[in-house]
């Protein structure tokens, strides 16, 4: 692996704000680095990149020796909290410049990790440098935690041996636990009908919760929520880089289940399946269908609709007769158990 290091004196540079917005592309600067958000592809180019590399004078060509620094840009990722290993994805490569086949369709490209505060910064080569024209996947191991680490992408042909710079487009991903942000909406809920709950959900950044009817706060990790009937709230996050995520978080409520006592399956579109009204808010019920002998001839866990008991067992119909069930609702909050009987009609 190649390691190469070295440390820059910095002096603030007050008229940076003016400097972001001149003729260069917008993440031609090693300090314009365009983040990466994980598990999100990013399409690019540096169709408008230059041999300049930085507003603060880093001097990026003494570090990075093993491309050339023509026609660069810059994109960053972070890792979390846990850092590690983190999954690098360069493909959907396409260049233009030199008309001879054999030396088109190449970028380079470089990792670099950079550990920047107020007085002396510290960059680091962390793998090989890659010349590539198809695609590039790789694993960056034992990364630090909290960090940003950066990615440098230089458009490259060679005719005769002679490096001719160019322009190209790719696509970035970026994936891996290391780089795996920290969101959770909490577990799934379960509760009977009017019941206030709080939500649990962490994360990094802002949270905003969808639907927000019936929150306190749409933007709290941990807002109350009045529970009508079975919903999903979906929690999204925006990090300090911009990078949205989500998750998901199903809140039960539990209303009574009404037992409908009749089956009479011949395709006709009614009655066709024993229907439990309700049964959807309940995923973790267990139903058992018992002949008049005490034999069982169904029994699952669930009730949704591709598992509604249809009048057969193993697949073969059976008879016209009375048959009884056991369900358990499986509820956390109200468990019960109910027994009745079916009545199966042909």
């Amino acid at each position: 692996m190649m390691v190469r290091k070295f440390l820059i004196l910095f002096f603030p540079i007050f008229f940076w704000n003016n400097i972001l917005f001149c003729q260069f592309g917008a993440n031609n600067f090693f300090e314009n680095a365009h983040h990466i958000c994980y598990k999100q592809p990013h399409s690019s180019n540096n169709n408008f990149s230059s041999s300049i590399h930085s507003l603060s004078n880093y001097n990026f060509d003494s570090l990075v020796n093993c491309i050339n620094l023509d026609n660069s840009s810059w994109y960053k990722f972070a890792t979390n909290s846990n850092g590690g290993p983190v999954d690098v994805l360069i493909n959907q490569i396409t260049c233009s410049g030199d008309s001879n086949i054999i030396f088109q369709n190449s970028i380079e490209v470089v990792f670099i990790y950079a550990d920047l505060n107020l007085h002396t910064e510290f960059f680091e080569i962390i793998d090989y440098c890659y010349t590539l024209n198809t695609s590039l996947y790789l694993t960056l191991s034992n990364l630090l935690p909290d960090k940003d680490y950066y990615i440098l992408i230089d458009g490259f042909n060679s005719l005769d041996s002679v490096p001719i710079s160019t322009t190209c487009s790719y696509q970035i991903e970026i994936s891996g636990i290391g780089a795996k942000p920290k969101i959770d909406a909490g577990e799934d809920i379960f509760v009977l009908p009017g019941t206030e709950i709080q939500l649990q959900g962490s994360g990094n950044g802002s949270p905003s919760w969808y639907p927000s009817f019936f929150l306190d706060s749409a933007t709290s990790y941990s807002p109350y929520f009045i529970a009508n009937t079975t919903t999903d709230l979906l929690l999204t996050t925006t990090d300090y880089n911009g990078c949205e995520y989500q998750d998901i978080v199903r809140v039960y409520v539990e209303p009574p289940l009404v037992f409908y006592n009749t089956i009479t399956p011949n395709n006709d579109g009614k009655n066709d399946f024993w229907t439990i009204k309700n049964i959807e808010n309940y995923p973790f019920c267990k139903v058992e269908i018992y002949n008049k002998w005490g034999q069982q001839v169904y029994q699952n866990v669930g009730y949704g609709n591709s598992q509604k008991w249809d009048g057969t067992n193993n697949g073969k119909p059976l008879s016209s007769g009375t048959y009884f069930y056991v369900l358990d609702n499986g509820s956390d909050i109200n468990s019960e158990i109910f027994k009745g009987t079916i009545n199966l009609l042909r």
